[in-house]
C-alpha cells in the first residue's frame, strides 16, 4: 500500500524548535522522577503489582559489551573478563528470585525482553540460565512476546538458535548507519554483509518480527549518505524499523565529550532534512508510522 503523506520542514519551524527534548523511552521521563526511600517505595509498588491478576512484563538488563559505540548513551560495561559476567549473572538471579518474593503471588509473564548493552554477548548455555531464572519464579503464558536485541557483529547461529528454543520470536538488531565512515567514526565495525547474514539467519530459524534501529544525527552523516542507508534496509524488508536521533550531550556522557566532534554533526537543518525524507521514505516504502520514530509493515 502506497502512502501519499508528505512531511515537509520550513526554515522557520527549525529555527522555532530546535530545542532538546526527552525521548519517549519512560513516562513520566527520568528528571522528575521522585525516587525518596527508594527500597521501600519500590517494595510497596511491587507489591501493589502482586494484587493486580493481569500478566506482566519484564525485562532483562545485560550490559555487557565488548567494545565501546561512542554515540550509546545506554547503560553498558566493556569488558571480555567471564568472571565479572558470572558475578552479575549471580546478582541477577538474585533480584529475579527478590522482585518475585514481592510481588508475593507467582505471577504470569506475558512479555520478556532483553535489552543492553548487549544481549548477545552472553553465550548459549549463559542464555539458558537466564531464562531458567525468570521460569523458575515465573509463569510465562502461552504465545507471548519474548523479543530481544542484538548486535550483528558478535550474534552468532548458536546464540540465535538457542534463544529460538527457548520461546523468543522477535528480534532487534542494531545497525544505526550502513556507511562505513560513520560505522568508524562512532566505533563500531559492523559491516553490511553481517547484517545481511543475521537477518537471513533470524528467518530461516523462524522469527517472526525482525526490527531493525537506525540513528540520524552522527557525526559525518549526510543527507545523501543516509538515502543509501535507507535504500539498503529497504531491500531487506525488516518488519519493523526504529529511527532514533542522536542526542549529543557531552556533559553527561565522557566518551561524547571525548570521541565526538560538535563540528563533525549534521547542523539542525540537515538533521531535520534526514529525518523528513526518513519519514517520506519508509511511508513510501508501504511502512506505517508509529509515534515519533517507528515503523511497521501493515500486517
Amino acid at each position: 500500500m502506497q502512502h501519499s503523506l508528505k512531511l515537509e520542514v520550513t526554515p522557520d519551524m527549525i529555527e522555532r524548535y530546535n530545542r532538546p527534548g526527552p525521548r519517549y523511552t519512560s513516562y513520566p521521563t527520568v528528571p522528575v522522577w521522585e525516587f525518596g526511600e527508594f527500597a521501600d517505595d519500590y517494595t510497596a509498588s511491587l507489591q501493589i503489582e502482586g494484587r493486580n491478576e493481569k500478566p506482566i512484563s519484564l525485562y532483562v538488563h545485560i550490559p555487557f559489551c565488548q567494545q565501546l559505540c561512542t554515540f550509546c548513551g545506554c547503560n553498558k560495561y566493556i569488558t571480555k573478563n567471564q568472571e565479572i559476567v558470572e558475578k552479575y549473572l549471580y546478582a541477577l538471579e538474585k533480584e529475579i528470585a527478590g522482585v518475585a518474593e514481592r510481588l508475593g503471588q507467582r505471577k504470569k509473564i506475558a512479555e520478556i525482553h532483553f535489552g543492553g548493552g548487549t544481549p548477545t554477548f552472553l553465550n548459549p548455555e549463559q542464555l539458558r540460565r537466564v531464562v531458567s531464572m525468570i521460569k523458575s519464579n515465573f509463569d510465562t503464558i502461552e504465545n507471548g512476546e519474548w523479543a530481544f536485541e542484538a548486535n550483528p557483529s558478535v550474534t552468532n547461529f548458536e546464540q540465535m538458535e538457542v534463544l529460538y528454543e527457548l520461546g523468543f520470536r522477535r528480534v532487534s538488531f542494531g545497525v544505526q548507519d550502513m556507511d562505513p565512515a560513520i560505522q568508524r567514526a562512532i566505533n563500531r565495525n559492523q559491516t553490511l554483509e553481517q547484517s545481511w547474514k543475521t537477518i537471513k539467519t533470524a528467518r530461516g530459524l523462524g522469527y517472526k518480527s525482525i526490527n531493525l534501529d537506525l540513528v540520524y544525527g552522527l557525526p559525518l552523516q549526510t543527507q545523501s549518505g543516509f538515502r543509501k542507508t535507507l535504500e539498503e534496509v529497504n531491500k531487506m524488508r525488516p518488519d519493523r524499523l526504529a529511527v532514533y536521533s542522536f542526542a549529543y550531550l557531552p556533559g553527561m556522557f565522557k566518551t561524547h565529550k571525548r570521541a565526538i566532534k560538535a563540528k563533525d554533526l549534521p547542523n539542525p537543518k540537515e538533521k531535520i532534512n534526514i529525518l523528513t525524507e526518513t519519514i517520506n521514505f519508509f511511508l513510501e516504502a508501504g511502512y506505517v508510522m508509529i509515534g515519533m520514530d517507528h515503523y511497521a509493515l501493515p500486517e
